[in-house]
């Protein structure tokens, strides 16, 4: 009885060992599953900031590209001065004003978009246009697949790109500072109160379009990109609301170069006051060049998976990034397309990328 009951004993100290030891195990290799999948995050993180830092500097290589592009073939002889206003040709499109709850002034004019469906994207003989024209496959790659999209509700826009004297309402209002390194009160060109600001971040535009808010009373926000897209369309199928091709009487970019035929003429590195040049069939004024627009989506690779009833697309993508819409002065005529795509960090400022507010329709 006394060996079998050391027997037992031994049996159940040994068992409790084999279980202290596979507890431990057990522990380890949890700790090592944890620190692994630290390592892993870790890794994550370095190759999304990784990725987020080469994006920005191809887009600043892209720019400086531009610019090198544009020095090598700009003439030096003085520049013809702009077309004369072309405002009154939309007097059929009323705009809106939004008054200052405080009586103060009043918000930027707004011109009333219906609710449609349109095509997002551009068709295929539009991209070898643009190739032939110089764009480059990951850019057009951008634009694709071309599909409907339902505008649900109706909304009023801006009439033009937020403009230098709008914003100075709203920083001496609220006494915003910049933190980029360009000046939105002298960017390097001349401007008026009457030009689009630049200067000016993603993130800026969010603060502005809050205080716009508070200060009417009525929801500003930016366009989504469907919105932006089926606005600046204006119910064309062209590569711009103006037809096939543009020239630089028709919108301000670099007109020393060309675009599927059309003419050259000036380049006049800035910008030019809102209203310079003929609005789209739906009264709105430079939808193409003078100033990159921000708009609320985060940048993605093209369409897969892109909602299709004209909301923003903020799930996925390039969370450091957003889209730009339209083109600037700086830019030649392919990069004025209604259905090109644009990206740059939000929290980086520009001179040629201003805003342009939506408005919400009771």
């Amino acid at each position: 009885q006394q060996r079998e009951r050391q027997r037992r004993e031994r049996a159940a100290a040994e068992e409790a060992r084999a279980a202290r030891k596979e507890a431990l195990r057990q522990q380890l290799l949890a700790r090592r599953a944890e620190e692994a999948a630290k390592a892993r995050l870790a890794q994550e993180e370095a190759e999304r900031k990784a990725a987020q830092a080469k994006a920005a500097a191809a887009y600043l290589a892209e720019q400086q590209r531009v610019r090198v592009e544009q020095a090598a073939r700009s003439a030096a002889e003085p520049q013809p001065p702009p077309p004369a206003p072309a405002r009154a040709a939309a007097d059929s499109h009323a705009p809106l004003r939004d008054p200052f709850l405080d009586g103060s002034g009043a918000g930027p004019a707004l011109v009333p978009i219906p609710a449609g469906r349109f095509q997002m994207g551009s068709p295929d003989h539009e991209r070898r246009i643009a190739m032939a024209a110089g764009a480059q496959k990951n850019w057009l790659a951008r634009e694709t697949p071309q599909h409907w999209v339902g505008i649900e509700r109706p909304f009023a826009m801006g009439r033009y790109p937020v403009t230098v004297g709008e914003w100075r309402a709203f920083v001496l209002a609220t006494g915003w500072q910049p933190n980029g390194e360009i000046d939105w009160a002298a960017p390097g060109f001349p401007q008026s109160d009457e030009h689009p600001v630049v200067g000016v971040t993603w993130f800026d535009a969010q603060k502005y379009l809050q205080w716009l808010s508070a200060a009417t009373g009525r929801r500003y926000r930016l366009p989504s990109e469907a919105e932006w897209e089926y606005a600046c369309r204006a119910g064309t199928h062209t590569a711009f609301s103006f037809g096939d091709t543009i020239s630089p009487e028709l919108a301000n970019y670099d007109g020393s170069f060309t675009y599927n035929g059309g003419p050259a003429g000036a380049y006049r590195r800035g910008t030019t006051a809102a209203g310079m040049f003929p609005p789209n069939p739906w009264g709105l004024y430079d939808m193409h060049g003078n100033v990159w627009e921000w708009v609320q989506d985060v940048v993605h690779e093209n369409y897969e998976g892109a909602p299709n009833d004209g909301s923003a697309w903020e799930q996925g993508g390039d969370q450091a990034r957003r889209i730009l819409r339209g083109g600037s002065w700086l830019y030649n005529p392919r990069y004025l397309r209604s259905a090109l795509r644009n990206g740059f960090s939000a929290v980086l400022s520009n001179d040629i990328v201003g805003l342009r507010v939506v408005r919400e329709l009771d």
